[in-house]
């Protein structure tokens, strides 16, 4: 069986070394020219909410022994919250992450209407003289 802890670490640092390899390629500036970086970075795309669940599931399964087992108290593994603060802090939630996505589809709209052309970047903005 493995180790969630270890695993969730493991996690941790294979994303650190992906960031560090993808900026230390980005500083050079051969960074589109890495296919098998860019490939290891869309792999990647779940492995923070991975890592996020792990966690979680570490600090809930940790505790429920401690309870069942009477040596820490019903009371104390219990949350504390009401029910109106829960509902409270559920509908900011959605509502922020309701508006990164209201952002990031208008950016997105307007972006694809300008067509690739219009980011100037890659071979094509070398050759035309155009840079971000």
């Amino acid at each position: 069986m493995i180790h969630i802890p270890w695993f969730m670490v493991a996690l941790g640092f294979a994303m650190l070394a992906l960031f560090g390899l993808a900026l230390w390629s980005s500083i050079k500036g051969d960074f589109a020219e890495r296919r098998w970086l860019l490939k290891w970075a869309l792999w990647f795309l779940p492995i923070p909410w991975l890592a996020c669940e792990m966690g979680w599931f570490v600090a809930e399964y940790g505790r429920q022994p401690w309870t069942i087992y009477g040596v820490l108290p019903t009371h104390l593994s219990v949350s504390t919250l009401t029910v109106e603060s829960l509902y409270g802090s559920l509908a900011g939630f959605v509502g922020f992450y309701t508006l990164l996505l209201i952002v990031e589809m208008v950016l997105m709209v307007k972006f694809a209407r300008q067509g690739p052309g219009s980011l100037a970047v890659g071979r094509l903005a070398s050759l035309q003289g155009g840079a971000l």
